[in-house]
């Protein structure tokens, strides 16, 4: 009999979600835990699951019911004892007012008597003095209170947050299950050679939900023939790129430019081609393997980094005269 998976739209977590209730189970479980990824990867369903079997009234085993008023009420997103804190403004923080308010509710009896949860979904969206008012109540916890907190980069964690938490390191699925899985979920998934899926899951950091939308995404069409002007710009004009770099897509763009061009670093060093990201261009690669040397390529990837930290970092700039800045360094850099 094949066994039930909780997460079958996102198999790989289904390891993490056995292991985390296993310790609930044995009563060896934390107060809080800290879900780490550099890559989307479904942690908001495995969150979201891992909330269901808690507040579960009727479990079996490590499965919730998902029938019982607790699991509707989550399903909903409506549970009274689940609180989720985020600021949907991008630039506002969230203040320490809002965080000694919310620990004052959690400290009240729960509404349906079995606990309380407190999910952040962003950690980052924290400052200092509501981190440290976290920290406090993270040291003297309610009894049945649970806190799940997300985050993308371990500089967002207060070390004194960090040592009361148990920390999952959620890493992507290795590269067979994830090009299994996106050719089960791609549209049209017969028109993709497995070349280039594994090129787009590499180039997405090997992140599988990532790589589908690339993948189903109309810009992924066009990828070869930005490949071509860019091998005409370093030839003819290297100002011919601008046209096709001053639009919202400039980001993608940029780190395409930066790992062909690291492909072409791994060449000039004799790294084998199964290493490489761009598999699907191997052609491209030994184009501007002839015409650029490996000290040039390394000082453009360096001004590939630096304006691309200009334009994430400063959302009022003139994206069109950074990017008018970058071709000129690398032309200069090209020429030199």
């Amino acid at each position: 009999m094949k066994k039930k998976t909780i997460l079958s739209l996102y198999p790989w977590l289904n390891s993490y979600y056995n292991k985390i209730i296993n310790q609930f189970q044995n009563e060896k479980n934390y107060t809080a835990y800290i879900f780490y990824s550099l890559n989307e990867l479904g942690i908001t369903s495995l969150i979201y699951e891992l909330i269901k079997w808690i507040f579960c009234i009727n479990k079996q085993k490590i499965y919730s019911c998902s029938i019982c008023d607790n699991c509707i009420l989550v399903n909903k997103n409506i549970h009274p004892d689940l609180y989720i804190i985020k600021n949907n403004t991008k630039q506002v923080s969230i203040g320490v007012d809002y965080i000694r308010n919310l620990i004052n509710k959690i400290y009240q009896t729960s509404y349906t008597n079995v606990g309380k949860i407190i999910w952040f979904p962003n950690l980052k969206q924290l400052n200092i003095f509501s981190n440290n008012a976290l920290l406090k109540v993270l040291e003297e916890p309610p009894k049945n209170t649970y806190f799940f907190l997300q985050c993308k980069s371990k500089n967002e964690l207060l070390p004194t947050i960090y040592s009361r938490c148990q920390f999952w390191n959620i890493v992507p699925p290795n590269e067979k299950i994830s090009i299994s899985w996106l050719k089960k979920n791609l549209q049209n998934n017969l028109i993709f050679k497995k070349k280039s899926i594994k090129s787009a899951l590499r180039i997405c950091n090997y992140s599988p939900i990532n790589t589908l939308y690339l993948l189903n995404n109309s810009i992924w069409k066009n990828r070869n023939i930005f490949y071509g002007v860019l091998i005409s710009a370093f030839k003819i004009d290297i100002m011919n790129l601008l046209s096709i770099l001053d639009n919202k897509n400039i980001l993608f763009y940029l780190d395409w430019i930066y790992l062909i061009l690291l492909d072409v670093c791994k060449l000039h060093l004799k790294i084998n081609l199964k290493f490489f990201y761009n598999l699907d261009q191997i052609f491209i690669i030994y184009k501007i393997f002839d015409l650029i040397f490996i000290d040039k390529i390394i000082l453009m990837i360096k001004k590939i980094f630096f304006y691309k930290k200009i334009l994430i970092k400063i959302n009022t700039i003139n994206h069109k005269l950074v990017i008018i800045n970058l071709l000129l360094s690398l032309e200069e850099i090209y020429k030199s």
